[in-house]
């Protein structure tokens, strides 16, 4: 055992599940635990894992491997099996009610007292973690990463600040090797900015995504052509077109690497490649061609002009500011004209999060359904609304004060864009309060359980991130 890790028992109550796991795709990671576990159940065979734990308990010679983050412990390896333990010990954190029900069953049947404490490793950081977890499941290893796994891992070591040469020692890969990892890895996670339908999304973001298929495009000069990249030992890539050609080209190229099953069989030299671009040019949306990009801005952290190389000295960071003991971000006000509607704010900004969970997000509910109400009574759009969800007069005719669900009334709002100067990511991000989707806790159904179903308490992480999805709306309806 290396000498900066030592081995213990820790309550499992203490273990975070790793908000950089290489198993989730990063355009769905989260700092939110409860979205972690359900990203985890829908990638991962976690009822499997679970069903086994509940016969068989866990295996001693399987330990976490954790890293101290304040007075808790991220697990860095073993992520399947803590999100397994959690859903035997409290079932009710499943996001359906057909898995909390099965979830149940396998809970009944588990030796519970035994999952209390788990062994661990604890280690002092990510990076000096980095050998056993490569070994574990990098090359002939028994527990082996996908090869988009195993980039994400790369690129995480990155991030913590290693180079692709310090990266390449650590893992006992090559360097060669590693900046091909990074620069596919990067690829892809453009890949992930781009619109699908949900059903080529799944298949982009899944873990068994091909992407050696997509390194072959990286390393053929004609596919590389008709990305509109060029390879750049820094960055992996650059950009020689207009960043709308590039996006065009690319999600083409991610729909059909990650759909047709014959791809890698049949793109095998530069005539395959030349064939496949002469039959795919077509379906290539009309943009600008000319022009250049940066594929880091394209990500959103571009390095600015000017800033030193990492290795010299960096500038201290400034400490951040402590998060509101409210729901309500600090700074954030209320101008409304509406008694109630700043009656209500007030309220839910005196509330301690950490004390009045249920009562927060059942006043925040509250507060959106009155304030968008009102909102759209001071835009003159009350009728057009109702005559929306109510063409024949059905509802009104028996309750003269009827008015649509907030859900209808959200999805109306975003539809006909009835917020004047909201950006196009805002309303995405309000949206995505009313998305069907089971696996996503923090929308209207959210909302609904917190209020209805006597089983469900919202956690802070759930209630602060239903506040940030309806910031956007909430800084105009609340300001109206």
């Amino acid at each position: 055992m290396p000498t900066e890790s030592k081995s213990t028992t820790i309550k499992s109550g203490s273990l975070l599940l790793d908000p950089k796991n290489s198993r989730i795709p990063p355009d769905r990671r989260s700092e939110d635990q409860r979205q972690l576990l359900h990203e985890l159940l829908e990638h991962e065979d976690i009822k499997g894992l679970a069903s086994s734990i509940s016969k068989l308990g866990l295996f001693p010679n399987e330990k976490l491997i954790v890293i101290v983050s304040g007075r808790r412990f991220i697990v860095l390896e073993g992520n399947r099996r803590l999100a397994a333990i959690k859903f035997l010990i409290n079932p009710e954190l499943a996001p359906t009610v057909s898995l909390v029900k099965r979830f149940r069953v396998y809970s009944a049947k588990t030796d519970l007292l035994a999952l209390g404490k788990i062994e661990v490793t604890i280690f002092q950081s990510r990076i000096a973690a980095a050998p056993i977890l490569a070994e574990y499941h990098i090359g002939n290893s028994k527990k082996r990463w996908s090869s988009l796994q195993q980039a994400r891992f790369y690129q995480e070591l990155v991030d913590e600040g290693l180079t692709p040469a310090e990266v390449a020692e650590k893992v006992g890969g090559t360097i060669g090797q590693v900046r091909s990892f990074l620069r596919t890895e990067k690829l892809h996670r453009l890949a992930l900015t781009l619109e699908y339908d949900s059903d080529i999304r799944r298949k982009i973001e899944d873990s068994k995504f091909p992407l050696t298929t997509l390194d072959r495009f990286l390393e053929s000069k004609l596919a590389r052509k008709f990305l509109g990249i060029e390879l750049d030992v820094e960055q992996g890539f650059r950009g020689v077109v207009h960043p709308d050609r590039f996006k065009a080209v690319l999600a083409r190229v991610a729909t059909d690497v990650a759909t047709e099953t014959g791809l890698t069989r049949r793109i095998n030299d530069e005539d395959d490649f030349k064939k496949y671009i002469n039959e795919t040019e077509p379906k290539i949306e009309k943009t600008k061609k000319r022009g250049s990009f940066n594929p880091d801005s394209l990500l959103g952290y571009e390095k600015p002009e000017g800033e030193e190389d990492k290795e010299e000295k960096k500038k201290p960071t400034p400490r951040a500011p402590k998060p509101s003991p409210s729901v309500v971000p600090r700074g954030f006000s209320c101008s409304s004209k509406h008694d109630r509607v700043r009656a209500i704010f007030n309220e839910l900004k005196s509330m301690k999060i950490v004390d009045q969970r249920n009562s927060t997000g059942v006043m925040l509910r509250v507060l959106i359904d009155i304030a968008l109400w009102d909102f759209i009574k001071s835009e003159g759009l009350v009728k057009v609304v109702c005559d929306h969800f109510d063409s024949k007069r059905k509802n009104r005719k028996r309750n003269k004060d009827w008015t649509p669900s907030l859900r209808e009334l959200i999805s109306y709002a975003v539809d006909k864009k009835i917020f004047r100067g909201l950006a196009a990511n805002d309303y995405k991000s309000v949206r995505s309060l009313v998305s069907r989707d089971t696996d996503y806790f923090i929308t209207i159904e959210g909302f609904n359980a917190f209020t209805h179903n006597p089983s469900v308490t919202p956690t802070e992480g759930d209630l602060r991130a239903l506040w940030q999805r309806a910031e956007p709306m909430l800084e105009i309806i609340l300001n109206n």
